[in-house]
């Protein structure tokens, strides 16, 4: 991850098992946006953050998620909503990096790939789920995937999902998961109809603002 050098700076943030993957990945510090975002996301309240796209945003939520799941548990608690396939690998690998040493199993769905392979996967009862909306809701229609069990859900560049006309699609993932979950949304910008969906599916969300790379992160209460 850019800006980042060997050594640990997560301390306090972290438990021992993802601060030794961070020692292997060669981390030395948070990056302003998993300054703010991971203790927010730790103390259970919702969260919307806008920031730039990138591994550094991906850590931001995918610590406290992996932190809090239950590697016993055979269903999936954790969720991640992408707008294409690159991005589902790409933030499955993190969270597979990440989670190295917890014993979490996480599955990348979406689109352009093989249903009947993603349904094997399915079946090895991961623990975190990576997709895109169309695929997400064709194996919930299957019965290949249940969300009955989440209690995180990631909305991940949801400008561009938006923007692609996923609304529809994502609003059937949200009523599907349950109301006692904790939903984080994640975008560059946030127009009119983030703002919408955040209203509606959102409680009470801190906020989280990354203007660049080189910026300090702003978070608030409102």
């Amino acid at each position: 991850m850019a800006g980042q050098a060997r050594g640990v700076g997560f301390d306090g943030l972290v438990d021992a098992r993802l601060q030794k993957a961070i020692r292997e990945l060669g981390w030395s510090s948070p990056t302003p946006i998993q300054a703010q975002v991971i203790p927010a996301l730790k103390t259970g309240r919702d969260l919307v953050a806008r920031a730039e796209a990138g591994s550094a945003r991906t850590a931001a939520f995918g610590i406290p998620m992996l932190q809090r799941l239950d590697p016993r548990s055979k269903a999936v608690q954790g969720l991640v909503l992408v707008p294409n396939r690159d991005l589902a690998r790409e933030v499955a690998a993190a969270l597979g990096a990440l989670g190295a040493h917890t014993r979490l199993r996480i599955v990348a769905i979406s689109e352009g790939e093989p249903s009947a392979r993603q349904v094997t996967h399915l079946r090895d009862k991961p623990h975190i789920v990576v997709g895109t909306p169309g695929r997400v809701l064709d194996h919930l229609g299957r019965g290949t995937l249940t969300l009955r069990s989440v209690t995180l859900l990631v909305l991940d560049a949801a400008d561009r999902m938006l923007e692609m006309g996923f609304r529809s699609d994502v609003e059937q993932i949200l009523v599907r998961t349950p109301s006692t979950r904790q939903t984080a949304l994640f975008a560059s910008t946030v127009p009119d109809p983030v703002r919408t969906m955040v209203g509606r599916y959102l409680r009470n969300p801190i906020y989280v603002a990354i203007a660049s790379r080189e910026s300090k992160a702003v978070a608030t209460g409102e």
